[in-house]
């Protein structure tokens, strides 16, 4: 039984940085970041991905160390995908076949999708809401994420994947996002995604938050801005809330379903408090930053900073607004 569904795929990554130097490998994947954000404010989250079963054990002992269960990990096939993420100047990253024993081929890949049934055997009467980020916005598979809200009464994050740039039409429009989001309910994408989208440079926030309000129906847009910090969006209002760091950065990959799997609990959790909500999700992603791969290890007085940062933030932001 949990709160909230962090769904979706795990990964070995190894990952490098703009000028190519190498930080090693490490677990990653979206689903296991946005566990990670989740974490930071309670253990009442479950991660639900297909691994592999040979070699997954790194996997395993993070979430023994976070006191978490492992019930909804689903063992598809022998291996674990392995890739290489390069750094770009843009922000975004490049990705590769990883330089290991393993190949990561159209075969492993598929068969970590996740499918809708082993979201739905997750469900049950204490699940709140899902993150979940589908490559595409597919009509039939959203048609049954809308079936699977009412069924349920569940509350529904979409994170936005970057390679939807490649994907033309009929496969990707903005029209088909928009039916997305409006069965999804919650919904996130970065300034990279936003560009892409509505052909406005990424530094004019304000035109995009603009386009992001037309949108006809959602409930709440947690919108990226890399290094800047991110805005948590509604359609008659935006708030921004600028990076927090809980110690040095070193490396940012994961940060976005860190904090977008944060956003979806702390709105949630805060019943819709749009700054809360933004300081939670950069809290998580400045946890996150601190190393490569997920924070190892959320200790009682990792949990208390968080929440002292939190509060502190609050106070000082809301009396900017």
């Amino acid at each position: 039984m949990a709160k909230y569904l962090a769904c979706g795929n795990v990964l070995y990554d190894s990952v490098k940085d703009i000028e190519g130097r190498d930080f090693g490998e490490h677990i990653g994947g979206q689903a296991l970041y946005a566990a990670s954000g989740i974490r930071v404010w309670t253990r009442d989250v479950k991660m639900v991905a297909n691994g592999g079963k040979l070699d997954f054990d790194q996997y395993l002992q993070w979430f023994k160390n976070n006191d978490l269960t492992t019930e909804g990990i689903n063992f598809e096939q022998d291996y674990t995908a392995h890739v290489c993420m390069q750094h770009t100047e843009s922000g975004a990253y490049k990705t590769a076949t990883a330089d290991s024993g393993l190949v990561y081929n159209e075969y492993l890949q598929g068969m970590m999708e996740l499918r809708m049934e082993q979201i739905e055997a997750n469900i049950d009467e204490d699940t709140v809401a899902i993150y979940h980020h589908p490559h595409i916005p597919d009509t039939v598979y959203f048609d049954k994420i809308g079936k699977m809200r009412e069924k349920y009464g569940v509350r529904f994050m979409y994170e936005l994947v970057y390679g939807h740039k490649f994907l033309p039409e009929p496969y990707f429009n903005l029209n088909k996002l928009k039916d997305a989001v409006k069965v999804a309910g919650m919904w996130s994408l970065n300034r990279n995604e936003a560009e892409i989208l509505f052909d406005i440079p990424r530094d004019r926030d304000e035109d995009i938050i603009a386009e992001l309000q037309k949108f006809p129906e959602f409930e709440m847009c947690y919108y990226r801005c890399g290094s800047k910090g991110a805005y948590v969006v509604t359609r008659d209002k935006a708030v921004f809330v600028p990076l927090i760091d809980v110690t040095d950065s070193v490396d940012p990959v994961g940060c976005g379903n860190c904090s977008t799997g944060t956003a979806m609990a702390a709105w949630c959790e805060t019943g819709g408090d749009l700054l809360m909500t933004g300081i939670m999700s950069a809290i998580s992603a400045g946890f996150n930053a601190a190393q490569s791969g997920p924070w190892p290890y959320y200790s009682p007085e990792d949990e208390e900073l968080a929440r002292r940062m939190a509060d502190e933030y609050y106070r000082k932001l809301s009396n900017q607004e």
